[in-house]
């Protein structure tokens, strides 16, 4: 493709876009510090939002820390390649993790309340091996991601502009670092709504261009009657590109489903919304977050992928080479061909804030792996809360930096593209779903099981991969690596060997964990249960007072952390918040009442409704389109475009709307008091 922007263009909303949201969120993050009782310099708001981030404002961060580059440009290419049905089966792929964490979230609130990173969880129940097996998961997975994010979209911007990909993988991780290094996780909160408010109403644009006011196709009949006429796709009932029956397609659909388990489950920015969430909402923010997310992807295919492939039958139409469409570059072709330099504009602002924001999600997440369990758990172990801190912002700059490296490497080196390593993710991550899942909810998990489902799951699947590559195509090479088969085998065999190794074992030998050890229990702060690694069973209960004042500087962080009993704590929901008994060195209740019953209801009840969602939309949807032998007709496709639109406006209610109801309060307060000290 011939860039369509002058250079100057990229540049501009590189910088300009940068150094406004970092004089947004830098401003909003001074007026928090300033005037609510949440501060950024203070360890669990900097890195979890003092685990009180409401429903609104909870589930927009989870939306658009799912909506990477990858998501908009990789939806569409399915859908370009192998019909609608491709980005219908990506949309399913992410919408069932994304839900299913709905139901874990519970029990991480219920059974680990104050822990910060699954890692740290792994230490608490099966220390140092269980650990730093976890820990290589955590940063295998946000390593992989956040190459793809960068990939993703600095191709899509030196498409568009002809700016050097190089440029944009060092300036943009750069500048996101800017503003996440003062403002945390909340800041990244904020941004989200902003930016997937922004998305959204790009996405409904690309729909009412393709579908309704366009000159090229402007209905569904002209979309179908384009479509029907293109050469057949191999594998596809009557070869058309609206039929779910496909061959390639059900392949697609299991290696999504398995990427997703893998980047959900082992990705820390994922359990770091949960953290963050207050107890009463995280499910529910969970699921709702799932819903919304769907229609995104979906609508990007059944928009921009299979305009893609319509248009060209036009003979001015751009020819995309096979590495172009592997780099997500159908939907910039299609949008720049309907809408001229507009759509190019439109385009290149769009995946702007996708990385932008979803680069942020990943880059505090993994500071705080840093920070946490390598910082404080081996190289100072009585380090100060202020101390952490001070190194999660330092990390955030030097991941950023080996991100860009690294995205480099993939790109000018190995010439791997972001579709490469969307194939690949589900080799390097799915073996840790099963063992970081069931630690936080299955008692009977050993450390054999955690270590050698996480492991060996993962070495595994390499070795599989390897042999599948070799035996079927002949050759182990970079683009044979890709093979749909090839990645197939290696998806499979992650997930399949990840939970069959760690529940086999577990099953064998049952460690019976008694989950109190786990409540109320951060790395932040030492009490008796720090020892339970080495020495007995500590009676359920026993506590060692170090300090009657909360923090001791000297002693580096010893307090007095209650413990829990399902039988006799109850929360009044109501009046919650406004108990909590915060230690302001860590702005985090190291007293913490459960509400057992509440989060006990809520994982019933959550995994109801996922289990039903999962039915319909990943199910019975999929098998009962794909058995049919049926191709859809325009009348049935202009229905699917009519419910993918009112389904992007309720999106926007509960991503965008939602949070500044919930905030009004806080707004109007201190927006009062703001003009009040001024006067």
């Amino acid at each position: 493709m011939e860039p369509t922007l002058a250079q100057g263009y990229g540049y501009l909303v590189i910088f300009v876009g940068s150094v406004f949201f970092l004089v947004l969120l830098n401003g909003i993050t001074f007026l928090q510090n300033k005037y609510s009782r949440h501060n950024s310099n203070n360890v669990d708001e900097f890195i979890s939002g003092s685990r009180s981030v409401k429903f609104g404002l909870l589930l927009a961060g989870i939306v658009l820390s799912w909506t990477w580059s990858l998501t908009l440009l990789e939806s569409a290419v399915k859908s370009y390649t192998i019909g609608i049905l491709g980005s219908m089966y990506y949309a399913c792929g992410g919408l069932l993790q994304v839900s299913v964490f709905a139901i874990i979230s519970s029990k991480i609130k219920k059974n680990a309340n104050l822990v910060t990173t699954f890692p740290e969880m792994a230490y608490f129940r099966f220390g140092i091996a269980g650990h730093l097996s976890f820990l290589w998961c955590g940063f295998v997975c946000n390593a992989i991601v956040l190459a793809c994010i960068l990939l993703g979209g600095s191709a899509v911007i030196q498409a568009i502009t002809g700016v050097s990909q190089y440029a944009t993988l060092f300036l943009v991780p750069f500048f996101v670092a800017c503003y996440i290094s003062v403002g945390g996780l909340r800041s990244t909160f904020i941004s989200d709504a902003s930016h997937t408010l922004i998305i959204l109403i790009f996405i409904i644009v690309f729909m009412f261009e393709v579908y309704v006011v366009g000159d090229k196709i402007g209905s569904a009949r002209k979309m179908w009657e384009l479509l029907e006429s293109l050469p057949p796709v191999e594998g596809n009932y009557h070869g058309s590109y609206l039929t779910f029956r496909s061959e390639s397609g059900v392949i697609f659909l299991i290696i999504s489903i398995i990427t997703g388990f893998g980047l959900v489950v082992a990705d820390q920015a994922y359990l770091q919304r949960a953290v963050a969430a207050d107890p009463r909402v995280t499910s529910k923010a969970y699921f709702y977050a799932a819903m919304c997310w769907f229609v995104i992807p979906f609508a990007m295919g059944a928009s921009l992928g299979l305009a893609a492939q319509a248009l060209s039958v036009y003979p001015d139409f751009p020819t995309l080479s096979e590495f172009e469409v592997g780099e997500g570059l159908p939907a910039v072709a299609a949008i720049t061909y309907l809408l001229g330099k507009s759509g190019s504009a439109i385009m290149l602002v769009m995946i702007f804030f996708s990385v932008t924001s979803s680069f942020a999600g990943e880059l505090i997440a993994t500071s705080t792996l840093i920070s946490y369990d390598i910082y404080k758990r081996y190289i100072k172990p009585d380090a100060s809360p202020k101390e952490v801190v001070r190194v999660s912002k330092i990390a955030v700059f030097g991941w950023a930096i080996f991100s860009s490296a690294l995205a480099s490497i993939f790109h000018g080196a190995a010439k791997i593209s972001m579709g490469w390593l969307f194939n690949f993710l589900g080799c390097a991550t799915a073996s840790g779903v099963f063992p970081i899942a069931l630690s936080f909810t299955w008692k009977d998990l050993n450390k054999a099981g955690a270590v050698g489902g996480s492991i060996g799951g993962m070495i595994l699947a390499f070795i599989v991969w390897l042999v599948t590559c070799k035996t079927y195509t002949g050759e182990i090479n970079v683009t044979n690596l890709s093979n749909q088969w090839v990645s197939f085998a290696g998806n499979v065999t992650a997930l399949v060997m990840g939970g069959v190794i760690s529940i086999t074992l577990s099953l064998i030998w049952p460690a019976n964990f008694d989950f109190e050890k786990t409540r109320n229990r951060t790395s932040l702060v030492k009490d008796s249960r720090d020892n339970s690694e080495t020495e007995s069973r500590v009676e359920l209960g026993e506590i060692h007072e170090e300090s009657s004042d909360g923090y001791d500087e000297k002693k580096g962080g010893s307090v007095n952390v209650g413990s829990s009993n399902d039988s006799d704590i109850q929360v009044d929901s109501d009046t919650h918040s406004d108990t909590r008994d915060v230690n302001p060195e860590l702005d985090m209740d190291l007293h913490a009442e459960i509400d057992h019953k509440f989060l006990d209801r809520e994982f019933k009840k959550y995994t109801i409704l996922v289990g039903i969602l999962a039915l319909v939309l990943v199910i019975i949807i999929p098998v009962g389109l794909g058995a049919a032998p049926y191709v859809f007709s325009p009348g049935f496709l202009l229905g699917v475009v009519i419910i993918i639109i009112i389904w992007l406006f309720c999106s926007i209610f509960y991503v965008v709307v939602w949070p500044i109801i919930e905030a009004r309060e806080s707004i109007w307060r201190i927006t009062k008091e703001i003009f009040t000290r001024s006067k």
